[in-house]
């Protein structure tokens, strides 16, 4: 039997939003980067800050020291043992070293440095005589953290696992919508271990997730026939029997792939950050997430972006998209679908949208927001924070004077107007003449919703225009986009 494929290298790596720190004899494949300062900004979004002191000098006394390269979501060293792997998957928050070499013993370090270099651990240090190093402790990378609970399950393995197994299947007895997934999981019966099915629907690799998915999907299609929609927590206490189970990355998507509907629209009170509509595929942890799987959207919380490995991209350009109503649109339009990657964030830009932009670096930025001086702050705001240029489309001084204005409270209408002036001339450049008309205007905006006759129809040919003035042309940015979905690992 041919070795599984390798797992794709993570999108965002744990040194995101901070500086390297120069310190002798690191071991190959580690650096040493500053500890993360997270503040929040005018805009109320949250920033990673390096810290630096007076002189913007960077002269930490503590460091993390992470991996300096491109790191698979889950891949333990071949040489730790299944018991020091459970050791290690059981760091709740932080891990003193003193604990960690009472755990690894006489290969404590060796074994810390090859967690760190396939991006298992974190390593905390002082810092000694300025470029000198002494370890206090770790906790578990983002991705590690998130897949804790299910791998440790893994590990432990079950007394009887055709008990289990016989369980999920009389589970999924008499639910139409899951008679394919009866018979796959009939006819993969369990030996020592259990088998997540070669061709389940879940698109899961690890059978705790595999389980859940199957769990909660045998529960949420029979609550269809009530009229009110099942919560996150509800689905968790009626199907896991635990309303704090963590609906991780990972298991949401293998839920969502399981009854074809994104998590956010499938339950109540879901916490999603992104939406996203497009040719792209990607691993949320150890699952695979397809835009094909679910519709008309894939929905993430931003915390998923870390666990986040590419697969395969084979957009011509990414579309942001303000407003909720205005996305849902959007992805009934093929036109942009098949060849852009539209993204819906809630606003003003999450910290997870960000680094997915910022991932995506090789793909023109368009955007769409209400024609008001918050919708050119955030195309502004977005700019700035992902350090390269954002297109807007449909955002014309001659749209906006012929759109319906939306009702204001004087107060509103005032603080409106002083923002668009002070845009007019700080907003990027394309928004100023409109962020001026706005202030000419008293503050007054007009939203996207009451667009949708002008702007819908002629938006695939406006973002085709903006492909056609980018540098290079669409045949460049095709090219890029290609090459960097078949080398994913190198991302």
């Amino acid at each position: 039997m041919p070795d599984p494929a390798p797992r794709p290298a993570l999108l965002i790596g744990e040194a995101h939003g901070r500086e390297t720190v120069p310190l002798r004899d690191l071991p190959a494949g580690i650096t040493a980067v500053t500890l993360p300062r997270v503040v929040k900004d005018g805009d109320d979004t949250i920033q990673v800050r390096v810290p630096k002191d007076r002189k913007q000098r960077v002269k930490p006394r503590q460091v993390d020291l992470v991996a300096d390269h491109p790191v698979s979501p889950y891949d333990p060293p071949p040489a730790l043992t299944p018991r020091q792997l459970a050791k290690v998957l059981e760091t709740r928050s932080t891990k003193r070293w003193s604990t960690i070499e009472a755990d690894l013993g006489d290969n404590a370090w060796q074994t810390t440095v090859d967690l760190i270099r396939c991006g298992a651990v974190i390593l905390r240090c002082d810092v000694v005589n300025v470029t000198g190093y002494s370890p206090r402790s770790w906790t578990l990378t983002h991705s590690w953290a998130e897949l804790a609970e299910d791998k440790l399950a893994e590990l432990k393995g079950r007394s009887r696992p055709e008990d289990l197994h016989r369980d999920l299947l009389q589970l999924m007895s008499g639910i139409p919508q899951l008679a394919n997934e009866h018979t796959l999981l009939a006819n993969t019966p369990p030996g020592r271990v259990l088998k997540v099915p070669a061709e389940t629907a879940t698109r899961a690799e690890d059978w705790r997730v595999y389980e859940l998915a199957v769990r909660a999907a045998s529960t949420w299609w029979p609550a269809q026939s009530q009229p009110r929609r099942i919560t996150a927590k509800e689905l968790a206490g009626r199907s896991l029997r635990d309303t704090k189970s963590t609906w991780t990355p990972a298991r949401q998507q293998a839920f969502s792939n399981l009854i074809g509907v994104p998590f956010d629209q499938a339950v109540d009170k879901a916490d999603t950050d992104l939406r996203i509509r497009g040719p792209l595929q990607w691993r949320v942890g150890t699952v695979i997430a397809d835009t094909a799987a679910c519709d008309p959207w894939l929905a993430l919380p931003a915390r998923g972006v870390q666990a986040l490995g590419m697969i395969s991209c084979n957009a011509r350009g990414v579309f942001i998209v303000e407003n909720e109503d205005t996305f849902e649109q959007i992805c009934k339009i093929p036109e942009i679908t098949d060849t852009w990657l539209c993204v819906w964030g809630k606003g003003y830009a999450t910290n997870g949208l960000i680094e997915l932009l910022r991932t995506l670096d090789w793909l023109p930025l368009v955007a769409w927001g209400d024609l008001d001086a918050h919708g050119i702050r955030i195309i502004s705001n977005l700019a700035d924070r992902v350090g390269r240029p954002v297109t807007p489309v449909a955002m014309t001084v001659d749209l906006y004077q012929a759109g319906v204005k939306y009702i204001q409270p004087p107060e509103k209408l005032a603080g409106n107007r002083e923002l668009a002036s002070q845009l007019a001339q700080e907003a990027v450049p394309a928004l100023r003449d409109l962020a001026g008309e706005i202030a000419r205007a008293g503050g007054e905006g007009c939203e996207q919703e009451t667009l949708y006759d002008e702007v819908l129809p002629a938006l695939p040919s406006l973002l085709e225009a903006v492909l056609l003035s980018a540098p290079g042309g669409t045949a460049r940015n095709q090219a890029r986009g290609t090459q960097h979905g078949s080398g994913a690992s190198e991302a």
